[in-house]
């Protein structure tokens, strides 16, 4: 037993000076961050469909006028719809597929959905429209091609003279 706590004492007092000895020097290094790793690993035909879903194109965003025009494409793509779909049940009407009643029920129900949906683009594309004649529009600077100025005005007015707070 004695042996045994001779052994215990004399390791722990090897082992906690040392150990408090790396501690200390561990403090003193600069810690370098862990190196990130790819997620994906190249595995067969799994890879192919990661890498299709990763895979995106980087685009410009679209400025107000082109959502503007958006908009008129998509309310002549209701009309043009609703067209086909008129036509289509016209012609189910006469071979026979569908009963005039069944039709006429067909063809209001269409009518109130290609409303409904003309509706709404037709709101935002107004809204969107009054917002375009109310924002200035400033003349185009002629800077060389590729250099791009941006300028933003805040929101709020900024205060001048004497009393005006320092920014920081």
């Amino acid at each position: 037993m004695k042996v045994q706590s001779c052994v215990l004492a004399s390791i722990l007092l090897v082992a906690v000076p040392l150990a408090f000895s790396q501690k200390l020097s561990t403090k003193n290094r600069t810690v370098e961050p862990p190196q990130v790793q790819n997620a994906v690993v190249q595995t067969g035909t799994q890879n192919g469909a990661v890498m299709d879903l990763l895979a995106f194109e980087r685009q410009m965003p679209r400025g107000p006028v082109e959502i503007l025009h958006e908009y008129e494409n998509q309310m002549t793509l209701i009309s043009q719809t609703f067209s086909a779909e008129m036509a289509l049940i016209s012609q189910a009407v006469h071979q026979g597929q569908i009963t005039r009643e069944q039709a006429d029920y067909l063809m209001q129900q269409r009518f109130q959905i290609a409303m409904m949906q003309y509706e709404v683009v037709n709101g935002l594309h107004d809204a969107l429209a009054v917002d375009l004649s109310r924002t200035p529009v400033s003349p185009p600077s002629h800077t060389s091609e590729g250099d791009t100025t941006v300028v933003v005005q805040p929101p709020f007015p900024v205060p001048s003279g004497p009393s005006a707070p320092r920014p920081n």
